[in-house]
C-alpha cells in the first residue's frame, strides 16, 4: 500500500516543496544573517578605521555574528513552518479529495513546485464542483443516504436521512452509527445489519427494518447497505453506504390506504377493530380526506365482504328522487315511474350500504332512514307492502353533524342511531408527515397509468407541498401531483411545475376549495365554542373519576384534539387533576366544571 501511495501523482512534487520550505528557507536566513554580519565588520574596519581590537574582542564579535545568524535561521525555520502549515494542509486535503472522486487521476507534470501546486488546486477545484453537484443530487432524492467510514463513523448524510433520523448533519458527523441511532431496542436489527456489512464487506437488502428515532415515533424502513470501495483497489474497504426509505406503514389488512401519521394511524387501527362487527359507523371529515376509502376498507374486512356493497351519494341526487333511490318505487308511483324499481337498501340486503354526504339528506328522508335503522324494514315509494332488510349502514359527511343537530337541520335521534362508532378523519394539513408518502404513491400511480418512467420530486417542490394548507385535502394533492407529472419536462418535478405559488397559495384554485376556506373563516370560531361547551357538559356528566377514552366516547363528533385542549384547560384552572399519562390516565374532578370552566 505504501508503494502505491508513492505513485500517486503530485506526491513527489509536494514532498520536494515541503523539504525546501522547511530546510532551504532557514539555510537562506542563516547565510543572509552571516553575510550581513561579515559585511558590517568589513565596512567598519575599512571605512571607519577603528583602533585595533584584541583577539578576545574579535572572538566575541565573531561569535555574536554567528550566534545571531543561527538564531535568525531558527526564527526563519519556525516562520516557514508556521506560514506553510495551512498550505501543506490544503495540499493534503486536495489530494484526498481527488483520490476520493477519481480513483486514477491524471498525473500532474510540472517543472517546478509553483506550477505543480497550481495544477493540483485546479484539479481539486474540479473535484470540489463534482462533489457539490453530487451533494445536490443526493439532497433531491426521497431516500435517506448515510456514508460511513470503515470504523462505522458518519462521514455524511443527505437531507432526507436527517429528517428520518431526526438529527442534523452537524451533530451527526463523526459520530459512530450506534450512537447516532440511539440505544432503543427497536434499533438493534438496523445496527446489526450495518455492522455485518462493514465486517463481511457484502451488500445486504432488507424490508420492514424497525427504527425508533429520538421522538419515539416508530417506523419501518426498506434498507440497503453496500460496502464502499475504490475501483482501483477493490480489496480496500473505505466504509459503507446506508440507503433507506420509510415504508408507508400500509398494514397487510389495509394495503390500499397510505399514511403513517399518528392521527391517521389511530383511524386505521379503529378500522381494523370495527370492521369485523356489524356496528353502524359514522365517518366525519372534510371533503377529499378519504372517507370513501375508509368505508371500502370496513366492508372488505367485514364478514359481509362477499355480499353487495352499495354506495350512494346523497348530495348528488335531487331531493325528490332520493327516496326512490334508497327505497325503490312501484309502477305509477309518480310521473315517470313507468316500471317497478328496486331501491339501494333492497339491493344491499345481506351486505353493506354506504350513505355518503348524509348531512345533505332532507328531514323527510331522514325519518324513513331512521325507520330502517330501528325496525330493519322500509316501504317503497307508492307501495303498501313493508320489506325486511338486513343491511349494515356506513354513513359519511363533510358537515359537523353535531352543529347540524344543534341548529335543527339534522334529526337528533338519527344522529345517535348512526353514531355508534365515529371516525374523525383528519384533514391533510393536520397530517403533514403523510404528504411525502402520498406524493410518492400518486407519482407511482401516474407512471403506471401512463406506462411511463416514474418521476421524482425535487426538494424545493416537496417543501412547497409541505407549506401549502390543502383545503381540498388528499384529492387536491392527487390532482396537483398528476398535473405536475404530466406537464413537467424533466425527470424531477420542480416547484414551477406545481399549481402552487411559492407563498403557499393555490394557482387557479378549485371553486370548492375557495368555498371551503370562506366557510371555515366564518364558522370556525362559533363551532369551536359550541364543541368546547359540549365537552364541558360531557365532563360534568361523567363520574368523579374518568379517563380520556371515556370522555371521547361521550363526545361524538368532537375531535380528539378538542377533548385534549379542554382537559388541559381545566387542569390549568385546577378543576381537574391527572394521575398518569396517555389515554388511560385517570382524571379526578374538583369543583363545578360547567360554572367555573
Amino acid at each position: 500500500m505504501a508503494a502505491k501511495e508513492k505513485l500517486i501523482p503530485g506526491d513527489s512534487s509536494r514532498e520536494r516543496l515541503n523539504l525546501r520550505l522547511i530546510i532551504i528557507i532557514p539555510a537562506i536566513f542563516i547565510l543572509v544573517s552571516l553575510s550581513v554580519g561579515l559585511s558590517a565588520m568589513a565596512l567598519t574596519r575599512f571605512v571607519l578605521h577603528p583602533p585595533p581590537s584584541t583577539s578576545k574582542v574579535l572572538l566575541f564579535l565573531n561569535l555574536s555574528i554567528v550566534g545571531s545568524s543561527l538564531l535568525a535561521g531558527l526564527l526563519g525555520a519556525l516562520l516557514a513552518y508556521g506560514i506553510t502549515k495551512p498550505v501543506r494542509r490544503a495540499i493534503s486535503e486536495a489530494q484526498k479529495m481527488i483520490r476520493y472522486v477519481e480513483a486514477n487521476p491524471p498525473r500532474i507534470e510540472a517543472a517546478n513546485e509553483v506550477r505543480a501546486l497550481s495544477a493540483l488546486f485546479d484539479q481539486a477545484f474540479v473535484s470540489f464542483i463534482e462533489l457539490v453537484q453530487a451533494r445536490e443530487m443526493l439532497d433531491s432524492v426521497t431516500e435517506g443516504i448515510i456514508a460511513l467510514d470503515k470504523e462505522g463513523r458518519v462521514a455524511g448524510m443527505n437531507i432526507r436521512a436527517q429528517e428520518i433520523l431526526e438529527i442534523p448533519l452537524a451533530k451527526a458527523r463523526h459520530q459512530s452509527f450506534s450512537d447516532l441511532i440511539g440505544k432503543a431496542p427497536a434499533n438493534e436489527v438496523l445496527l446489526t445489519i450495518v455492522q455485518s456489512v462493514l465486517r463481511e464487506q457484502e451488500e445486504r437488502v432488507h424490508n420492514r427494518v424497525p427504527l425508533c428515532p429520538p421522538s419515539g415515533r416508530e417506523t419501518l424502513l426498506s434498507l440497503k447497505v453496500s460496502p464502499l470501495k475504490l475501483k482501483s483497489d477493490p480489496q480496500e474497504l473505505l466504509g459503507a453506504i446506508v440507503a433507506f426509505r420509510e415504508q408507508s406503514l400500509r398494514s397487510e389488512e389495509l394495503p390500499e390506504i397510505v399514511g403513517r401519521s399518528q392521527q391517521f394511524t389511530e383511524v386505521l387501527d379503529l378500522v381494523v377493530k370495527v370492521a369485523p362487527t356489524d356496528s353502524r359507523v359514522l365517518i366525519m371529515g372534510e371533503s377529499g380526506t378519504g372517507k370513501g376509502l375508509i368505508a371500502n376498507a370496513i366492508h372488505r374486512l367485514s364478514p359481509r365482504k362477499d355480499k353487495p356493497f352499495i354506495k350512494l351519494n346523497c348530495a348528488a341526487i335531487p331531493e325528490g328522487l332520493l327516496e326512490s333511490e334508497l327505497f325503490g318505487h312501484e309502477k305509477g308511483a309518480f310521473t315517470g315511474a313507468v316500471s317497478k324499481k328496486q331501491g339501494k337498501f333492497e339491493m344491499a340486503n345481506g351486505g353493506t350500504i354506504f350513505l355518503d354526504e348524509i348531512g345533505d339528506m332532507s328531514p323527510s328522508t331522514q325519518a324513513k332512514v331512521l325507520q330502517v335503522l330501528q325496525e330493519g324494514e322500509f316501504t317503497p315509494v307508492g307501495g303498501n307492502q313493508t320489506k325486511k332488510v338486513d343491511v349494515r349502514i356506513l354513513a359519511a359527511t363533510n358537515k359537523d353533524l353535531f352543529l347540524e343537530v344543534q341548529q335543527g337541520r339534522f334529526r337528533e335521534d338519527l344522529f345517535y342511531r348512526l353514531n355508534v362508532i365515529t371516525f374523525n378523519v383528519p384533514p391533510l394539513r393536520e397530517r403533514i408527515s403523510d404528504i411525502p408518502l402520498l406524493a410518492e404513491h400518486f407519482l407511482e400511480e401516474v407512471a403506471k397509468r401512463g406506462n411511463n418512467e416514474k418521476k421524482s420530486l425535487s426538494r424545493s417542490a416537496l417543501n412547497c407541498l409541505l407549506a401549502y394548507s390543502w383545503p381540498g385535502n388528499v384529492r387536491e394533492l392527487e390532482n396537483s401531483i398528476e398535473r405536475a407529472a404530466i406537464l413537467s419536462t424533466g425527470s424531477a418535478i420542480q416547484i414551477e411545475d406545481l399549481p402552487i405559488a411559492t407563498n403557499g397559495s393555490l394557482l387557479n384554485p378549485h371553486p370548492r376549495a375557495v368555498q371551503n376556506n370562506l366557510l371555515e373563516n366564518k364558522t370556525v370560531a362559533s363551532v369551536r365554542g359550541e364543541k368546547r361547551g359540549f365537552v364541558l357538559r360531557a365532563v360534568a356528566r361523567l363520574p368523579e373519576e374518568f379517563t380520556a377514552q371515556e370522555l371521547r366516547r361521550s363526545c361524538p363528533g368532537v375531535s380528539p384534539e378538542m377533548v385534549r385542549l379542554v382537559l388541559r384547560e381545566l387542569q390549568k384552572k385546577s378543576l381537574l387533576i391527572s394521575e398518569g399519562h396517555g389515554p388511560g390516565a385517570v382524571w379526578r374532578k374538583k369543583g363545578n366544571i360547567v360554572e367555573k370552566g
